[in-house]
């Protein structure tokens, strides 16, 4: 099930508000509350009061359990700009746009996690390590004589570009 809240005409800029959006999209309501409580920006109150009022209608509308639900969909659209005057030099005039925002929030109900089915516990006897023999013992003698091999031709490709020079 969802919860919806819808503020129209909040007199914030979109552009500001959906950098707030973004931070919440896909949290918990309980984690967005939180996190909108201690953002240092001014959009994030207003954000707050919408979030509020989604989780306030999913108790309302017996939904679920409205703090495990999740922030399903939170857009900011653009309202109405209003425009103002403000006097320059040289009887100029700058404009002064104050824009409006329509947010709107969509919690729907956390996914359930399923539980993974038991896999069969395997023998006590699979997991025991074998016994280390004296069979077993042999190939680390044989790897400890290889290097010294190794360390021959090296050696001579040594004394061959010392010829060189």
């Amino acid at each position: 099930m969802e919860a919806t809240a819808v503020v129209r005409f909040a007199r914030m800029s979109p552009q500001k508000a959906r950098l707030v959006a973004d931070l919440i999209r896909g949290k918990k309501v309980a984690d967005a509350i939180n996190t909108l409580k201690f953002l240092n920006k001014a959009t994030a109150k207003i954000v707050l009061k919408v979030v509020a009022s989604a989780k306030a209608n999913a108790e309302n509308a017996n939904v679920g359990d409205s703090d495990a639900m999740t922030i399903d969909k939170i857009f900011v659209d653009q309202g109405p700009v209003m425009k103002r005057r403000l006097a320059r030099s040289r009887g100029r005039v700058d404009m002064i746009r104050k824009p409006f925002s329509h947010v709107t929030v969509v919690l729907k109900e956390a996914p359930k996690a399923e539980k993974k089915k038991a896999v069969p516990k395997k023998a006590a006897t699979d997991k025991a390590e074998p016994a280390v023999t004296a069979e077993a013992a042999e190939p680390t003698e044989k790897k400890a004589k290889a290097p010294a091999k190794a360390k021959a031709p090296a050696k001579a490709k040594a004394t061959k570009k010392e010829k060189g020079k």
